[in-house]
């Protein structure tokens, strides 16, 4: 069945927010006095949500006040240190001129998620927008995949689900969704390719050439 409906990841697949959430973390560790992590162990710990992420570097005992630090320093700063990844614009206005209906499903909070798209101007190509706090399980859970397919009103064969790491393929399995990854966020080429039995592309507009390519007559 054909594709009708794209959905995309967003750190790592549409933007680059690394270094913004390394910042706040690094503001909430060091308020609580604790050594703080390097970029590449910030950087590994994205995918999963905000609440994995600062537990795994504070515990589970100070969560809740490590939440509100980096909460109150995020809203502040994750609009100036986040920017698009390469060909994303470029790449999001073939696919819409191509008919296809675009969706986001993150596992950031959905107010920083909307705020984010708004700021970098590309809120208007999506068609829904997901966070977690909007379903009952996060990703790797099918829960914002089948939410999205119910709201764009297709099939799982008629979706295809656009994501940076092997986190996404779990996901996109669970849905009966079509996965492919994209190595613009925490995983190069080499170590997707090596982990993952799904297409892996080095930016989004290969992607949009493939696409394109499967639909020639």
């Amino acid at each position: 069945m054909a594709i009708r409906a794209i959905v995309f990841d967003l750190d790592g697949t549409l933007v680059d927010s690394f270094e913004a959430i390394h910042a706040s973390l690094i503001v909430a560790m060091t308020s609580l006095n604790l050594p703080p992590w390097d970029l590449d162990t910030t950087v590994r710990h994205v995918g999963r949500g905000v609440d994995f992420l600062v537990e795994s570097a504070v515990g589970p005992a100070l969560k809740d006040k490590a939440l509100e630090l980096f909460r109150t320093d995020y809203a502040k700063t994750c609009l100036t240190r986040t920017r698009l990844l390469p060909t994303v614009c470029e790449t999001l206005t073939r696919l819409v001129r191509s008919g296809y209906a675009l969706a986001v499903a993150t596992n950031k909070p959905i107010d920083f998620t909307r705020n984010i798209l708004e700021h970098l101007g590309v809120a208007s190509y999506f068609r829904c927008v997901l966070g977690p706090e909007q379903v009952a399980r996060p990703k790797p859970a099918p829960d914002m995949l089948q939410a999205i397919l119910a709201s764009l009103e297709v099939q799982p064969s008629q979706c295809l689900y656009v994501g940076d790491m092997p986190l996404d393929v779990e996901t996109a399995t669970q849905a009966g969704v079509s996965c492919i990854l994209v190595a613009t966020g925490a995983f190069a080429w080499s170590d997707l390719v090596s982990r993952v039995a799904v297409p892996v592309y080095r930016s989004l507009a290969e992607i949009a050439d493939a696409l394109e390519r499967r639909n020639s007559p």
